[in-house]
Order: C-alpha cells, then structure tokens, then sequence
C-alpha cells in the first residue's frame, strides 16, 4: 500500500479552510487504496497521534498557540512548527509522496530536504503564492530586500519539488512565467465546496426564522474578514439601498481583522441595513450559506493569480449566484463569467455595486436560474478533484508526467 504524508498547519477538530479541504481529500484517498498520514498542529481536546473513523492517520505536533490578530506572534507560532512538522515527517515508517501544503507560509522550503531524507516524492499542493500575497495585503514591503529574498528561497523549494499542484490556472501560469517553473511540472486541480454544502430553498431554512430573514433579500459575506479583501465599496452600496430597496440586508458572516473596522464604520454611518454574525458550525452552513440570495466574494486586483477565494465554492456548492468584486483576470472571475452565474465588478462603486444588486433583486427569473447554473458549476467537483489527485500522486511516485485531465487510470496499478 504507497503511503501519502500531507504537511499543514491545521487538521479538524482544528479550523482553517486549508484543513477542511484536506480533511475531504485524505479519507477520498484511503479509500482508493493510499495509506493516508497527515501530520499536523495542535488542536483543542485532540490527540498527539490518532487514526480516525475513515483510516486516516494524523500526527499532531506542539506549537505556539495560534494569534490570528497578532502579526507577531503569529509569525512566531508558524515558526515553531516548522522543526516539529519536519522532526515528525522523519519518524513515519517510509511515505512514497510527500505533500506540502501552504499553511504556514513557506512550509514548502521543508520539501525538498525531507525528500533527499527519506527517498520520497515531493510534491506542493499550493492554495496561494508567497510572498506575493504578503507584499500584496502588505503585510511586507513590495519589492523590498525581505520580499526578494523570500521569493528565491520559495522558488528554489518549488523547483525542488517533484510536482507542483495549483488551485486555478492564473496562478499556474504565475508560477511557470513569474517563477521559471517547467509547464510539465506544474498541474491544476481546482478546490471544491464543502461536502457539508447543498442547497436549501428559503422556505425551508430554519436559518432565516432564526435570524429574522425570510422577507429580506440577503447579500450574504461569509468567511474571513481579512486584509485581502475590500469592503469600503459594499458600505457604499448599503448606504445607497438603505432607503431605495429597505428590504435588502448585507449580512457578514466570519470573523476576522477587518472585523472591528467594520462594524465601527456601520455604526458611524448609521447602516441599519448591515448586521453581522459570528462564524457558523460546519453542520450548518449549508442552512447559513443558503440563506443567502446573492455571496458578495471580493479579491484585491494584486492578488490575481495568487489566491482563489475559497468563499466562491461555498456560495456555488449552496446554489447562490455571487457578486465577484476582483480582477478580471482571476480565477474567481473566469469561472462565475463562464457558468453565467453572477456578476462580475472588476473596480464598482458602491453606486454601481447598488444596482447590480437591484437587477438581481428586481428579475426573479433570473436569480432562478442563475441558482441552477452556479450549482452545477460545482457538480462532482470534489469527486472530480479526488480522483486528479489519485493519478498525480500515482504518476509522480512511478515517474511519469502527470496528466490529470485524462480519464481514470488503469487501476491495474492499485495495490493489492
């Protein structure tokens, strides 16, 4: 049986959206015949080492505990782990591949040595570029001396690599034309929506009863309220429907940096029609997400290519059409342009952002089928996504080329 070994910073019970995918990824691959090792941080009433419900075996190491509002500190916790993450890695009997992932930034720079360590394949499983995500949200200066040498350190990691797999094709052509990458080294294998997701129809949403919803028209973020993410404008378009539609409501969902910012804004403003929600259970997100009828995603035009936010999955798994407010030149925009199912706002005012959300509000035959379109986007995503990953870890640990877009492979090539 080939032994896969994942490194990442978070693994359930443990949040994070990069532990969550990995958590629907690992048992897919038990499954299909892999010994699944996920070594990992620490988490709140887990075990240091456990093999759970679905064959999946994780390791979890000690770290400082996690900050997410202190830069610091935070720096500080991800550097704890990287000798406990590598000193772990070393003591699993014999992984064939090993994946790392991107959470904590630079966590590739461990793959290569621990290739030449234990006589593994190597591969990146990257969710975002950095620094070019540091220097974008600035957390570090652009092109300054700590950003440069960074970006060779992380290049030269990548290039020791045996593969390379990305979440959308922008930030593929980012890597082979910004980076130097070969094309033959590097793949796309797009995220998927929570297995949890699936649409509820309004009438049928407890979610809406609850929180005082079901004659609103809900313009729904849910996620992460961090630096990447612009949300000056939606106040603007608030502040415009606020007496021209009353029933529209923009509901915040998650937690985050820009949190407090944000909800002193509202205040100054006067917005009664903004509200907002700490983050839901997982077993209740499909009741949250659905409550929506449009999911506002929003990217900063310097992190095209870089990052594909994860929201946009959520939003299509339930059935929503969403509002992209980004770079046209992104993932996020490719894809809601391709399947019809949204609008895309490359640099709105809250004006303009106002009455997209008033045509969506006022053409409910179109909302309905733009619900059809965007949850079929997303069809087999996940089943799709498993199934990529099986032939590229397969055709890395045999030395070939992968080709994840061909059919399924010969599974005469299974283990016994």
């Amino acid at each position: 049986m080939p032994h896969v070994a994942f490194l990442n910073r978070v693994y359930p019970p443990a949040s994070g959206a990069t532990g969550a995918l990995l958590s629907e990824l690992a048992p897919a691959l038990v499954e299909r015949g892999w010994r699944v090792t996920v070594v990992t941080g620490p988490a709140e009433g887990a075990p240091a080492s456990e093999v759970t419900d679905r064959g999946v075996h994780v390791e979890r190491v000690s770290g400082l505990s996690f900050a997410r509002g202190n830069r610091i500190w935070r720096t500080l916790s991800y550097g704890s782990l990287f000798p406990a993450l590598f000193a772990r890695t070393l003591q699993l009997p014999s992984p064939d591949v090993i994946v790392t992932k991107t959470d904590p930034p630079m966590l590739k720079v461990l793959g290569p040595l621990l290739g030449r360590l234990t006589g593994a394949q190597v591969v990146h499983w990257a969710q975002d570029l950095y620094p070019e995500v540091a220097e974008g949200v600035g957390v570090i200066p652009e092109g300054g001396l700590l950003a440069k040498g960074l970006r060779r350190l992380s290049t030269r990691a990548l290039q020791g690599h045996d593969h390379v797999v990305t979440v959308g094709r922008y930030m593929r052509d980012r890597l082979v034309t910004d980076r130097g990458l070969a094309s033959s080294a590097v793949s796309t294998i797009p995220n998927w929506p929570p297995s949890v997701v699936a649409p509820v129809a309004h009438e049928e949403n407890p979610f809406q009863v609850e929180h005082d919803l079901e004659d609103r028209f809900v313009i729904m973020y849910s996620g992460n309220m961090g630096l990447a993410h612009p949300f000056g404008v939606v106040l603007d378009a608030a502040a415009t429907l606020q007496d021209t539609v009353p029933e529209a409501c923009f509901l915040f969902v998650g937690e985050g940096p820009r949190k407090g910012p944000l909800k002193r804004e509202v205040r100054r403003r006067g917005l009664s029609n903004v509200r907002f929600l700490p983050f839901q259970p997982r077993e209740q997100l499909d009741r949250s997400l659905s409550a929506a009828d449009l999911h506002l995603v929003t990217m900063q035009e310097e992190l095209s290519g870089l990052v594909v936010p994860s929201k946009l999955y959520g939003a299509l798994g339930v059935g929503r059409p969403v509002l992209f407010l980004g770079p046209e030149d992104s993932e996020a925009a490719r894809m809601v342009e391709a399947h019809d199912c949204g609008s895309v706002h490359p640099s709105p005012s809250g004006r303009a952002l106002a009455k997209t959300i008033q045509d969506w509000h006022r053409v409910p035959t179109r909302w309905a089928g733009a619900c059809e379109r965007a949850r079929r986007a997303v069809d087999d995503a996940r089943a799709e996504a498993t199934r990529r990953f099986d032939n590229l870890l397969w055709a890395v640990l045999e030395g070939e080329a992968p080709q994840v877009s061909v059919p399924e492979r010969r599974r005469s090539r299974q283990p016994a």
